[in-house]
């Protein structure tokens, strides 16, 4: 089963040994919103933008974010490389450049080979490319991958597969295409290449608004270059240049100090399961990370609201009555708790993601989903849900039945998505 969506170009989303999870993530590349890892460590799920209003220009280097990229550009130019480039004479445009604080375009490029300028005689002790490839399987790429996965995440050889890697990383549904503007789109592998030699890949989603980061691997030959961050900075630029406008780095998980990393990158903005809105990632929000599981900056404006009616400094005393009429007496009674305490349990109870009660899914699915599309084949019409002879069997909190399934994917996908969206069982 696929899921394509319905535009001049429909474009996959799921394919059918994909799960519901990733029905999630399908749905925050497609700008209509995110929804979170059915994980009791998740605080709050980020996509990362640089302002309210798509400006990326707004983003400001951090010391070590700077440093980071000019320590990688005088290894791979050297040092002899640099002392001619400083000796040769400086055009307007470079003196303009100088002026300014740090400009992230030009330092990100700045030694890569295409870019070096031609009337240089002294060679630069690298060569050096990054280039953006189709996503497709190569010995090179699966040889990379599990090194990282070996020396990273300690997995044992026999845990790193080529079919792993391909299923994982490789060949994505999303398909690629170029829009009007001449914008690539789809999925794509961001390749480093050292002097001929794959030292590092981002897996990267092309989204009409936004370089979505999915993965980044890299040879521990080259871990005390912090090719991670040196990533997140390249990324960053291409968004900045070829106009994509958002660059998103995922998930973010407060309690995992692996990827705190990502709050350096600022301003930051996280979506808000609730209303589907960006708030700024500030110290108010990261307090709040620090005593919830997760956290809903709406939610907590409304208790703030009913906090300061309230004659009582006592949480318990609160009386919140939230936008349904709904009464909630207390945060914990507002932020409720799950029955699974992993997302293993969860996945192994059978229980739909509707029924979990899953962050960000909706706990009904969508209205007329007998309306959805599907198609049964490469060569047969689209017809609705409800042509479906199975489709009155079912139930929709029912994982085991077609109606099931379709439900927990609306669900997921959000009732705009659903109706936009063609189900294809014939692949």
């Amino acid at each position: 089963m696929q899921v394509a969506g319905a535009t001049e170009e429909p474009q996959t989303l799921l394919t059918p040994d994909t799960s519901p999870v990733t029905v999630a993530t399908a749905k925050m590349q497609t700008q209509v919103g995110a929804l979170p890892i059915p994980d009791e460590t998740l605080k709050v799920l980020t996509s990362f933008s640089w302002t309210e209003d798509g400006d990326a220009s707004q983003f400001r280097a951090r010391k070590d974010q700077r440093q980071t990229l000019h320590r990688w550009n005088r290894y791979v130019l050297g040092e002899k490389y640099m002392k001619a480039l400083s000796a040769r004479p400086k055009t307007k445009e470079d003196k303009a450049r100088d002026k300014d604080i740090f400009d992230l375009s030009s330092t990100v490029h700045a030694s890569e080979t295409p870019s070096l300028p031609s009337d240089i005689k002294t060679k630069p002790d690298h060569t050096f490319e990054v280039k953006l490839e189709y996503d497709t399987f190569t010995n090179e790429k699966f040889d990379l991958f599990s090194d990282y996965q070996q020396n990273v995440h300690h997995e044992s050889p026999t845990e790193t597969t080529r079919s792993g890697f391909r299923r994982f990383l490789c060949e994505s549904t999303l398909q690629r295409r170029t829009d009007a503007s001449g914008k690539r789109l789809g999925s794509y592998h961001h390749c480093y290449r050292l002097d001929g030699r794959l030292i590092a890949m981002s897996v990267l989603d092309l989204l009409p608004h936004a370089v979505s980061g999915v993965y980044f691997i890299y040879h521990r030959d080259f871990e005390k270059w912090s090719l991670g961050k040196l990533s997140a900075l390249r990324e960053l630029a291409l968004a900045l240049d070829e106009g994509y406008e958002y660059y998103y780095m995922g998930y973010y998980i407060h309690s995992c100090m692996k990827m705190r990393y990502k709050g350096t990158y600022k301003p930051q903005y996280v979506l808000d399961f609730d209303n589907l809105e960006w708030d700024l990632l500030d110290d108010r929000m990261k307090e709040l990370m620090e005593k919830r599981k997760w956290v809903s900056m709406s939610r907590e404006r409304v208790l703030l609201r009913a906090e300061a009616s309230s004659s009582s400094s006592d949480d318990s005393d609160v009386v919140v009555v939230t936008e349904s009429g709904e009464k909630k007496h207390d945060v914990a009674d507002f932020y409720p708790t799950y029955q699974h305490r992993s997302a293993l349990e969860a996945t192994n109870s059978g229980l739909s993601l509707i029924t979990l009660g899953m962050p960000g899914v909706m706990l009904d699915p969508p209205p007329n989903l007998g309306r959805m599309r599907l198609r049964l084949g490469p060569a047969t019409p689209i017809m609705r849900m409800d042509d479906i002879v199975a489709w009155t069997m079912g139930h929709v909190k029912d994982r085991a039945t077609i109606k099931g399934i379709v439900a927990e994917l609306a669900a997921c996908l959000g009732e705009e998505m659903t109706h936009k969206v063609v189900v294809d069982f014939g692949r």
